[in-house]
């Protein structure tokens, strides 16, 4: 294996995969692990797209929980390359598809309604043109800010993509909770589900999960909080057993 600059390998899910990761890229987190265990995979999902893909991630947790056919969009070169990358490293390259574009330009790919779920661990932060609460470098600063695609042209594009019936996962911040059920129910996705997502437990949450369903039942469930650390600071229970 030949790594460039920056790069780095990280074994994932004990040792079962590896990711190569840069260091002045915006890396996989905690969250794009809680997002892939939160979307539901059952029986009838074999098509699967994850919006955002960065260095293939989430594609790559979840290829160690089904074997649905997953795509991976991601608009910039540097980071799809190295989810390509990671894809052959892997061995999964007739599972997983990474595509350099722009999710916006989704029609060249898929016909509407073609998809059995949708995931994204989009940028979390709105950008008011102040330029001086963004990050230094570029890459860094599409993957946090709403710069190249915006929390509603993503969930409109999960919408364009799923087929009735069809699943929507996404990680995000609680304090855009409310926005979030608003515009899912805009495109007609009904929020079935949502987990908040706290670092210690006596601390406010920090991220949360949701799911919704494409013209979908009534009906949201709350599910107990996840903490993410113990007292100690060392991860929870429950957090290394998803590692597992």
């Amino acid at each position: 294996m030949n790594l460039e600059k920056n790069e780095v390998v990280n074994n994932l899910l004990n040792k079962n995969l590896k990711i190569i990761q840069r260091t002045d890229f915006f890396n996989f987190s905690l969250d794009s692990l809680l997002v892939a265990n939160f979307l539901s995979v059952g029986r009838g999902v074999n098509r699967i797209v994850d919006l955002g893909t960065g260095n293939g991630a989430i594609p790559l947790f979840l290829s160690e929980r089904t074997k649905a056919k997953i795509t991976g969009i991601e608009i910039q070169k540097i980071s799809a390359d190295l989810a390509k990358r990671n894809i052959e490293l892997n061995n999964l390259s007739e599972q997983i598809e990474i595509i350099n574009d722009d999710m916006k330009n989704w029609k060249k790919y898929f016909k509407t309604g073609s998809q059995d779920a949708v995931v994204s661990n989009p940028p979390f932060f709105k950008f008011h043109g102040n330029e001086e609460l963004l990050n230094d470098l570029d890459q860094l600063t599409l993957a946090r800010h709403e710069i190249s695609i915006t929390l509603e042209e993503i969930i409109e594009t999960a919408s364009f993509l799923l087929k009735d019936k069809g699943y929507f996962a996404m990680v995000h911040r609680p304090d855009r909770f409310l926005e979030i059920l608003d515009t899912m129910r805009k495109y007609g996705i009904v929020p079935k589900k949502v987990r908040f997502c706290h670092s210690k437990i006596d601390k406010q949450a920090k991220i949360l999960l949701v799911e919704g369903i494409k013209f979908g039942a009534e009906g949201l469930t709350v599910l107990p909080p996840l903490i993410s650390h113990d007292s100690d600071g060392k991860y929870s229970q429950e957090v290394l057993e998803l590692f597992k």
